[in-house]
């Protein structure tokens, strides 16, 4: 079996680490949202990391590489800082700010994996599938904090 090299080894394990991080974080925060339809989406976005990361640890075992969820980062605590300096005072700004850190961290971790040569396709295609469709779900959730201020 081939192997992928210990630089894409490691974004991999990186991202899979964040995408751990953040299925506690949104499950936390969803917790203490009111509005059953934005809680919805928030747990959702939690599910979907999981399942991602899932998906990633499935691939990195494919090379018999041991997937380690947790790794030495701690990106989700660095994110609720940023969300606390950068909420502001509008209604919903914690959510807005969550989504902007997260969707940053999310897009550099997962432009780092699909930057770094992989002979891989399949990998290469569900690394962009999340991409994608992470992008998806933090402008639904952004769409709907709006929204529950506007009724």
């Amino acid at each position: 079996m081939s192997s992928i090299n210990h630089t894409l080894q490691g974004k991999l394990q990186s991202l899979l680490s964040f995408l751990s991080q953040t299925t506690a974080g949104f499950d936390a925060v969803a917790e203490e949202i009111d509005d059953p339809n934005l809680k919805t989406a928030m747990k959702a976005v939690a599910v979907e990391s999981k399942q991602y990361a899932n998906e990633i640890s499935n691939q990195l075992q494919h090379f018999n590489i041991n997937p380690l969820r947790e790794h030495c980062d701690q990106l989700w605590k660095g994110i609720e800082v940023n969300v606390h300096e950068q909420a502001g005072v509008e209604k919903g700004g914690e959510i807005t700010a969550l989504c902007n850190n997260c969707e940053f961290f999310f897009g550099k971790l997962y432009q780092d994996v699909l930057q770094e040569y992989s002979p891989y396709t399949k990998l290469k295609s569900i690394i962009t599938y999340q991409l994608f469709a992470i992008q998806c779900a933090f402008s639904k959730i952004k769409l709907l904090n709006t929204l529950r201020f506007t009724r």
